[in-house]
């Protein structure tokens, strides 16, 4: 369990059990989880219910429940916990009144379980500040779109060509940094959820995953002219060669290592 630093409100949790079972508890924060592997089962509005795998459980605030293996192998999972402080600053620039409340327990969304799991895991390991800013203000718009009282956010605004321009623009001449989201909302003068939909409307990936390509085509032009895998991930703004490795990867199907031989 910890609590990242950039993001104050969210706590976080990952852990497996086999046997062990919650007592009956209540979370302040509103509780989104991942199931990885395994089943969770649930005591919930007065019902045992059961969580398998590649699902999302919701918790509401204050909503009494408990934990339990909901098949033999137990289950892991990764946990969320907003607080409602943290989810009305993150629609603040909305004109959408957002409340911290879902209106199910279990989601079977794949599309939404994979950003969540991403986002996970971009807390835990080292990422830049635009893949954790992008992945959370997606991720939360699509949960609350879907789920919760924010529906009409997706439509506030008509697409706008002039700002992904502005930000692919910005994105190239600053591909070394580690850009975060509010610098390309005070650029645009647009709210991060319409700067994140419109770009990808126009070119097909999200802000974080055009400078990662960025990063990374940088780095392959490197490797060719013979600089070492340590001095091109410093060269192009990764974290650390781990950073560096899993994204080149990524892109290009073998680690730089490779490549470079």
């Amino acid at each position: 369990m910890w609590r990242p630093a950039r993001y104050p409100g969210i706590e976080l949790l990952s852990a497996a059990f086999t046997q062990f079972e919650f007592s009956r508890h209540w979370h302040d924060e509103l509780a989104i989880g991942v199931i990885e592997s395994g089943a969770e089962g649930l005591f919930y509005r007065g019902s045992n219910i059961i969580v398998p795998q590649q699902q999302i459980v919701a918790i509401n605030p204050a909503e009494i429940h408990t934990g339990f293996p909901g098949c033999a192998q137990g289950w892991r999972y990764r946990m969320f916990y907003f607080s409602p402080e943290f989810i009305a600053r993150c629609f603040a620039e909305t004109p959408a009144h957002v409340s911290p409340v879902i209106d199910r327990a279990v989601i079977h969304h794949p599309e939404l379980f994979h950003l969540l799991f991403q986002l996970h895991v971009s807390l835990e390991s080292p990422s830049l500040d635009l893949t954790r800013d992008s992945l959370l203000i997606t991720a939360l718009e699509m949960l609350f779109t879907n789920y919760g009282n924010a529906r009409h956010v997706a439509s506030l605004t008509t697409s706008d060509k002039k700002s992904p321009v502005l930000v692919r623009d910005y994105l190239q001449d600053h591909w070394q940094d580690n850009v975060a989201l509010d610098e390309l909302a005070h650029l645009c003068g647009q709210t991060k959820f319409k700067i994140i939909r419109d770009f990808k409307t126009q070119y097909g990936m999200t802000p974080h995953q055009y400078l990662l390509m960025l990063k990374v085509q940088r780095a392959k032009t490197l490797l060719r002219q013979g600089q070492s895998c340590a001095d091109t991930a410093l060269a192009c703004g990764f974290f650390d060669q781990s950073h560096f490795t899993r994204n080149f990867k990524r892109a290009f199907g073998v680690p730089p290592r490779h490549y470079a031989n």
